[in-house]
Parts: structure tokens; sequence; C-alpha cells
């Protein structure tokens, strides 16, 4: 923490006013859950709050089951843990039954199923039999992969055979951009919350189309497929890249905006120079701040 702020005291019903996150009693109060970390209690709230963009966006799988995205490097970042601890808080959701992860492969995010607990738990909130955590072979959280029963004459033609295989790949192709669909829609609502984005185009109206053209650059930039990205003649792992965009708030916004009014001299190519910017807007905002702040300072004096 680089300078402390002295902030205003609450009056009257002010507190009404913030936004809450929501963890669930029964992770503080049941026994079940006396051994699970704080922090991983916490995460699980964030989780529960991930929820709404699940059901706002219709994020169920075959099962009509809801799931969240919710990556390792945005929970380390918001709990400001390291990915170490990151893993093991997972992990831990994980062997109390809380959540349940589904790998996709091929770069696609990892999809999250959270537990609802709380209906076998109710009965008694300080006994821990009540809560029926149930293993994954009984509960039936992953689809059924039955082998398909072959009713047909074991003579098939050449013909069943490749309208089997057309269908199969015509299916294949579906279900993936059907993958590709639900990431999409993954980061938009989590990059267009992360930068406020209907909340800065009221507050600048005239920059509304600049607004847009970044938050389609930070988008397109985390579902980037390539190993790697170049950026100011650097070439960065995209993983890196992913991990420092998703990073990036109004704040980040607002002060990349700055730059681009306060620059002077020709762009060439807007793109690289707005990656650039975003980039390393974690790095150099404070300091560009600070560096206001003082000669703001120095101007009053001398004034």
């Amino acid at each position: 923490m680089s300078e402390r702020i002295v902030f205003d005291y609450f009056t009257g019903q002010e507190s009404e006013m913030l936004a809450f996150y929501r963890i669930p009693k029964l992770l503080f109060t049941n026994a079940y859950f006396k051994g699970l970390d704080a922090l991983a209690k916490t995460l699980y709230g964030l989780m529960l709050d991930r929820m709404s963009l699940s059901l706002k966006n219709k994020w169920f799988d075959e099962l009509q089951r809801a799931f969240i995205y919710f990556a390792q490097q945005e929970a380390a970042e918001m709990l400001g843990c390291g990915e170490d601890k990151i893993r093991s808080l997972f992990k831990k959701l994980e062997e109390y039954g809380l959540i349940e992860r589904q790998k996709q492969g091929q770069g696609k995010p990892t999809k999250i199923y959270l537990k609802n607990f709380a209906s076998v738990g109710n009965k008694d909130n300080s006994d821990h039999g009540n809560i029926g955590v149930k293993t994954t072979e009984n509960s039936g959280s992953r689809p059924s992969k039955n082998p398909i029963q072959d009713h047909g004459e074991s003579d098939s033609n050449y013909n069943n055979i490749n309208n089997t295989n057309r269908a199969i790949n015509t299916n294949h192709i579906s279900s993936m951009k059907q993958d590709m669909n639900d990431e999409y829609n993954a980061y938009a609502e989590i990059v267009r919350e992360n930068l406020d984005i209907d909340s800065m185009c009221e507050r600048y109206p005239q920059d509304v189309e600049i607004i847009e053209g970044i938050y389609d650059l930070v988008l397109e930039t985390i579902l980037c497929r390539k190993s790697t990205i170049w950026i100011s003649k650097n070439e960065y792992p995209v993983n890196l890249v992913k991990s420092k965009f998703l990073k990036l708030n109004h704040m980040h916004l607002e002060y990349v905006m700055g730059c681009m009014k306060d620059n002077t001299t020709k762009v060439r190519n807007i793109k690289n120079y707005l990656l650039s910017a975003l980039f390393n807007a974690p790095t150099t905002m404070g300091s560009y701040y600070q560096s206001e702040y003082r000669h703001d300072m120095a101007s009053r004096v001398v004034g």
C-alpha cells in the first residue's frame, strides 16, 4: 500500500449503497466445514457471485446444471494470493465437495460446478452429519458416458458407416462452436464487469467509441489462441498477457484513455499502442499518478 487514504464515516443508510459478496453462514457454523480455510470459504462466496452470470447467459449443461468460469489467476488477484495458495484453495473446495471442476482441454477454460449443500444442512447447522456430500460416483455430477449398444446388423454397409461418421463430425463441430460461444460470453461478461464499461460510457459519453474499442481489444487478446503475443517488439507467453489483462479495471481504462489524450506524437499503429499501454497499465499507473500529484503540489507551492 503506497499511501494511506482517509475514508469518511458511514452516516444513516449509506452502507446500503455498497455491493456485497455473500458467503453462506453454514460454512462458518457447521462443524463439517470447521477445518476449511477462511480464504477457501471466501473464494466459494466469489464463485457464488459469479453464478449470476451463468443464470443470465444460460450456461447449463445437457443435464441443466449451471456452471461458471473462474480462472485461478483472477481468483489469485482478487484474494491477493500466490499461485500455490490459490491452487490449494481450489483443491480444498473440491475435497469438501463444494465444487467440481471439468477440464475441456485445447486451451478452453475449465467449467466449475458449484454444489448446493444448503438443503441438506439446514436441519441442524451444528451437526456435520446433515451435510451429505456425495462422492462423484454416486452424485451423478458428471454426464454418464455409457457405451453405445450396437442393435443393428453386424454386416453394415459403407453408406451407413459414412453417414454415421458425417453425423459424428457434424455433432463434434457443433459442440466445438457451442464451447467457443460459451467461452466468449463468459469472458465478455467478466471483462465488461472488470472495466465497468457501462458506467464508463455514462461518465464519458464523448468517448464511447474509444471505450468500446478498448473493451473489444482486451476481449480479443484474452481469447487469443496463439502461444505467444507480440507487444512493443517483445514476445510474451499468452498466459502472462491474459493474466495481466484480466487484472485491468476501470481505473486502468481511464489511465490509458488519459495517456491517449496526452500523447502529442503521431501513432502509426493504434492497436499496438493500446496493447502496450494496457499491458503496462497495472505497473505504470501508480507511478504516473504519483508524479502528477507531486507536480501539482509543486505548482501550488510556487504559485
